[in-house]
């Protein structure tokens, strides 16, 4: 009896001594030695211990790889000077440049006190067959312009009848840019359609020409305003033109 009362009170004591002895603040894993005699007591929190350790430095080491990859790539990246063929530039500074910026201050603008609205009519001249060109018997465009000082306007009721873009009221209203010189010409820049859209076909964007004090044009005289006739040749593309007719002014 005595020895079993020591047996189990070592037994009591080693348990006791082993509580709460690993390194992680747990108690120990009890098991039975192998060959049966006795207890054996085991952390388990070395192993995971271990483990932690190895995934921080393994974590560690991804980190800093990524960190020179990033770096090695930033000091990849080059710069490369790209070439615009004249068509792509011209629609890329089309962009935010305005397609009716023009100065005027190589004209002598009209000095004209009056404020006068005319009739107008556009025809297109082809220049295919002759020299001085043909004027075709229909109009292109019509309508009103009125002209106060030398700002000159068309006005609400001016169309084009080129079909497609052109049917759009906003092009004569937002899209010009011209004043009446001293001498009687429009100079400047508008938008102009010099081809004929049907239903169905692509649509075309307006040409921007600039009007000129041009050789051939007949002026507007406005010291008589009420016999104003005046024929304005407008320079567009090799092949084709435009004539604006002037006439049957009067005051606003």
């Amino acid at each position: 009896m005595k020895k079993l009362y020591l047996l189990l009170i070592l037994t009591l004591l080693s348990v006791k001594s082993f509580a709460g002895d690993c390194p992680d603040g747990s108690d120990p894993i009890k098991s039975i030695s192998d060959d049966g005699t006795y207890f054996v007591y085991k952390c388990g929190g070395g192993s995971n211990n271990n483990n932690s350790k190895v995934n921080t430095s393994t974590n560690k080491e991804t980190q800093a790889s990524n960190s020179t990859k990033k770096s090695s790539a930033d000091k990849e990246i080059k710069i490369y000077e790209v070439a615009f063929s004249p068509g792509v530039l011209d629609e890329l500074l089309n962009l935010v440049i305005s397609k009716t910026d023009y100065d005027f201050s190589k004209h002598k603008l009209s000095k004209n006190d009056k404020d006068i609205t005319c009739r107008f009519r556009m025809a297109r001249i082809v220049y295919d067959l002759i020299e001085e060109g043909s004027i075709e018997g229909w109009n292109i465009a019509e309508g009103y312009i009125n002209i106060m000082g030398s700002d000159v306007e068309f006005d609400k009721h001016s169309r084009w009848r080129m079909g497609g873009l052109s049917s759009d009221p906003s092009y004569f209203r937002d899209e010009v840019n011209i004043k009446l010189t001293e001498s009687g010409h429009l100079v400047g820049k508008m938008a102009y359609f010099n081809l004929t859209v049907k239903q169905g076909e692509t649509p075309r964007n307006p040409l921007y020409p600039t009007l000129t004090e041009h050789k051939r044009s007949t002026p507007i005289n406005l010291s008589n305003i009420k016999n104003v006739n005046a024929k304005l040749f407008i320079d567009v593309e090799d092949w084709a033109g435009a004539v604006m007719y002037v006439s049957s002014c009067k005051d606003l």
